[in-house]
């Protein structure tokens, strides 16, 4: 038998080569879609919140907290809480714009260590914990093979109500909240057609930060500072319809010294403090 002529040869390479490249085109458009169709979803997930949250006693400059008791803080506290959070994500005018609008709640109790605000120790070191958030997140798509990078903007609200002293004679709520604004990007790859890592990173600044203290008549603004956020997630696509994912996020902020306040025969303030928050999420993803 002979061997083929050269351009029978070169017609089975060029087959070959064609059918090589339309498997790998498939696999490739496969992994596109993966990145794309995952973000049209509502999602449903158990979140553990590990909170630590201080007030520095070396950061009041007001002559109010000489009066205050000697110690490295005011208060803090730390702990594990949890709850629920629940979020709607899809890419809108034909996949080139992302919107995700979450919320979250949690509750608990943490440990704690500090004064109530004239200065008694509080005896049992337990406090009671209610953290509330909602964000929109809305930013410009830019799909590129099995990668999706996504600037945007998030605008958001946190509020933590606090039951200082739980159980005590002497427990007291005070109540926390502020606005945020922040610019940030997210990055988005398709491992497979059915798995697909996420992470973003954003930084911004607080706004409208307050406090109130309803037992006291106490209510001030606070000062603004930055904010920084991060986070990670792994979804896993188990149908057309449904799928799972874990996260993992991250957030610092910080209040500024209120203005001082006269409630009795008590001069009030609220000291500068820096709160650290990271979440840990597992749930169910409903595609549409």
């Amino acid at each position: 038998m002979g061997h083929p002529r050269p351009e029978v040869r070169f017609l089975k390479k060029l087959l070959m080569a064609a059918l090589t490249a339309g498997v790998l085109r498939g696999t490739v458009c496969a992994h596109e879609r993966a990145v794309w169709s995952i973000d049209d979803h509502v999602s449903v997930a158990y979140r553990l919140t590990d909170l630590h949250y201080v007030e520095p006693s070396d950061t009041c400059a007001l002559a109010v907290c000489t009066n205050a008791p000697q110690s490295r803080y005011f208060d803090r506290e730390s702990g594990f809480i949890n709850g629920l959070h629940a979020s709607l994500t899809g890419l809108l005018l034909g996949d080139r714009m992302y919107a995700r609008l979450a919320y979250d709640r949690v509750s608990g109790n943490v440990r704690y260590q500090g004064y109530a605000q004239n200065g008694t120790p509080i005896p049992n070191g337990v406090s009671g914990a209610i953290i509330s958030s909602y964000g929109i997140r809305l930013g410009a798509a830019f799909p590129d093979g099995v990668v999706m990078a996504v600037p945007f903007i998030e605008y958001g609200h946190h509020a933590w109500r606090r039951l200082i002293g739980v159980g005590t004679r002497q427990a007291y709520e005070e109540d926390y909240h502020h606005d945020y604004v922040a610019l940030g990007a997210l990055i988005q790859v398709a491992l497979t057609q059915r798995l697909v890592g996420s992470v973003y990173a954003a930084a911004g600044q607080t706004l409208n930060p307050a406090i109130a203290v309803a037992a006291l008549g106490f209510s001030q603004g606070l000062g603004t500072a930055p904010l920084v956020k991060a986070g990670a997630s792994l979804d896993l696509r188990l149908s057309r319809w449904l799928g799972l994912y874990a996260a993992v996020r991250y957030t610092r902020f910080s209040y500024g010294q209120s203005a001082p306040q006269e409630s009795g025969n008590l001069v009030i303030m609220e000291p500068q403090s820096d709160t650290v928050i990271a979440d840990y999420e597992g749930g169910l993803r409903v595609f549409f």
